[in-house]
């Protein structure tokens, strides 16, 4: 599901009291997706008890 600039305005509203410009939160928006889609994809290259490390080693092996 991706992330979409109406989200990330009312979780920042809702969470942080932030308030983004449409413009800025359309750019985080794309942002938080291709980093929830990186961490989906590692994630499912993992046992659900895996040490926590594990995940950190996975991100990194990916980004390189």
């Amino acid at each position: 599901m991706p992330v979409t600039s109406r989200f990330v305005k009312d979780a920042a509203k809702a969470f942080q009291d932030v308030d983004f410009s449409d413009a800025r939160a359309g750019e985080l928006a794309l942002e938080v997706d291709c980093l929830n889609t990186s961490v989906r994809a590692a994630a499912a290259s993992l046992d659900f008890d895996a040490e926590p490390s594990a995940f950190f080693a996975v991100l990194q092996r990916r980004s390189s």
